[in-house]
């Protein structure tokens, strides 16, 4: 069996949904499931043009040309790249994946989506989002196969529109990867971001938790990992300079795998205020790693997180609240917290998500088939 896996941005691209593609593709490999990767040709953040064909930790890259915008990129010769495939597993609800619907009626492969938050990270343009989500995508959602969302908040959106269709599997973690720094215990007071730059993770909020806390906790950090996707980084540096905190704080980006657990295992703390996130698989990924999460109380967080007992819920929109809290936490000794945070994320291991996939795709290859000899069939008769 081929699967194309069909995604927007795509390594060397930093992201939870690149990290996600990229980590799937290797286990489906192990279990014998032939696995590739479609994506863009450019990366979104800062405009640097990849090579049209690579091959990144054994899985086969394609990147196409697009025009348009970042948020609805669109990239007319996907059609030509689906000949060789059973499958088409579209990651995102985007251009591709309206486009690839649209088209089913000639290419006839089976697809596959995968919801990753869908596109309502942010409250930009919600009238619009919405709007399109009850209409374009829901009409691509009558030629999709299976419709699998990565959370919960993902599962109530999507069963609606396609209540037969919809299930739930969370986002698979590299457990093992992560999981071989939890016994480094970390700096006292120190704690890590790894996301994004992008407006709904609200990296702001965190400085200004720092800029709080520095005259109790002199010794106070944040390391802030990621890519610049919405060219915030110069907002950031301001803000670290008026608020004093430039010793407190350090904000790096294009880290190898290899940095990320070295600057990982310094850390105590997994912090984020993101407003919105289709599942938080950096949070897991750091708590697999033995980092106490504190985590803005949203849907997503709240389902793996249970307050005091595997971890810490902030409000971020009463910022006198998370101080307050925060000073609590920081003083606190944590007794079983960082155990119980390890084995909630060990539940989502790659070798368990990896499998319940592989059972869709073999229903929707063997009816494609089906499907398939059906239409020889009636065109035999026509004749």
């Amino acid at each position: 069996m081929k699967v194309l896996q069909v995604v927007r941005q795509y390594k060397p691209v930093i992201g939870g949904m690149e990290n996600y593609v990229d980590n799937f593709s290797m286990h489906l490999q192990k279990l014998g499931i032939v696995s590739e990767v479609l994506t863009l040709d450019r990366d979104f953040s800062n405009g640097e043009r990849f090579s049209s064909h690579s091959e990144i930790n054994g899985i086969k890259v394609t990147r196409i040309p697009y025009f348009g915008s970042r948020r609805y990129p669109i990239a007319l010769s996907t059609i030509k790249y689906l000949a060789k495939f059973d499958i088409i597993h579209i990651h995102g609800v985007d251009f591709f994946f309206d486009y690839l619907a649209f088209l089913k009626i000639f290419h006839r492969k089976p697809i596959i989506l995968t919801t990753h938050g869908g596109f309502f990270h942010t409250k930009n343009f919600l009238l619009y989002k919405k709007l399109h989500f009850q209409t374009i995508t829901k009409l691509s959602l009558k030629q999709t196969n299976k419709v699998v969302a990565v959370s919960q908040n993902d599962y109530n959106s999507f069963k609606p529109l396609a209540p037969d269709k919809t299930s739930l599997i969370e986002c698979g973690i590299d457990f093992d990867t992560y999981h071989k720094i939890s016994e480094k215990p970390g700096k006292k007071n120190r704690m890590i971001f790894v996301g994004r730059f992008s407006n709904n993770k609200r990296i702001d909020k965190l400085l200004e938790v720092i800029k709080e806390l520095k005259a109790d906790f002199p010794d106070i950090h944040l390391s802030i990992v990621g890519k610049d996707f919405d060219q915030l980084k110069k907002d950031y540096v301001k803000q670290i300079q008026e608020y004093e905190i430039s010793n407190h704080v350090e904000i790096m980006e294009a880290l190898s795998q290899e940095e990320l657990l070295k600057e990982m295992a310094q850390c105590t703390y997994f912090i984020s205020a993101s407003e919105y996130e289709g599942f938080g698989l950096s949070s897991l990924e750091a708590m697999a790693a033995g980092r106490i999460p504190l985590l803005n109380s949203i849907p997503s967080f709240k389902k793996m997180v249970d307050d005091g007992e595997n971890g810490y819920l902030l409000n971020f929109d009463d910022m006198d609240a998370v101080v307050a809290k925060m000073k609590t936490v920081l003083r606190s000794n944590h007794k079983g917290l960082k155990e119980e945070a390890i084995e909630r994320a060990r539940k989502n291991s790659w070798n368990t998500t990896v499998n319940h996939f592989k059972e869709i795709y073999q229903d929707a290859y063997l009816n494609g088939r089906s499907q398939k000899r059906k239409v020889r069939v009636e065109a035999v008769k026509e004749k």
